[in-house]
């Protein structure tokens, strides 16, 4: 089991990695890279394949709690892909 200590800091280590995204144009070569379409990533992160969009053409960037799982969603995928 996590020590308090031990989720807080992995808290915190994921909203700094949340706050440094890709840049828009890397953050499709990735999604693209692996196969995913807009709506797979749209569908794992509950949003609409216009917003995905939106963040990977940079005309919006996802609030905290998206960003987190955006974030994890790219690593994860990008991961795959290799």
């Amino acid at each position: 089991m996590e020590t308090y200590a031990a989720a807080v800091a992995h808290g915190l280590a994921d909203r700094v990695r949340a706050s440094q995204l890709p840049p828009p144009v890397e953050r499709a070569k990735i999604r693209q890279s692996s196969g995913a379409s807009l709506r797979d990533f749209a569908e794992e992160l509950g949003v609409s394949p216009m917003t995905v969009l939106r963040w990977e053409q940079g005309k919006s960037k996802p609030r905290m709690r998206r960003a987190i799982a955006y974030r994890r969603l790219l690593d994860a995928v990008k991961e795959a892909a290799a």
